[in-house]
């Protein structure tokens, strides 16, 4: 069986919801859509303009890097790193 790197880590996220898997699959490309307390989220990174985004009812929160997105990321009034390990993973792009 060959197993993808790539692979391991989407399956660390999914099944672990591990950040330094998060901060990876965001920073190569991939976008995520999750939800907290009913409220949806989208999390991309943006090449070009070097920054990553997280959007919540189509508002946008920049951010420099994936790492200080979780930091400062607010949804409903909260970090997003505290609130981690309550977010439902739905889609990763």
């Amino acid at each position: 069986m060959n197993v993808e790197l790539h692979d391991i880590i989407v399956d660390e996220l999914c099944d672990q919801k591990s950040i330094a898997a998060l901060i990876w699959l965001i920073s190569q490309g991939r976008e995520l859509e999750a939800s907290y307390q009913k409220r949806t989220f989208f999390i991309s990174f943006h090449n070009s303009a070097g920054r990553v985004s997280i959007w919540i009812d189509k508002q946008e929160q920049a951010f420099n890097s994936v790492e200080e997105l979780i930091e400062a990321a607010e949804i409903n009034g909260n970090k997003l790193i505290d609130i981690w390990n309550d977010i439902h993973i739905d889609t990763l792009f």
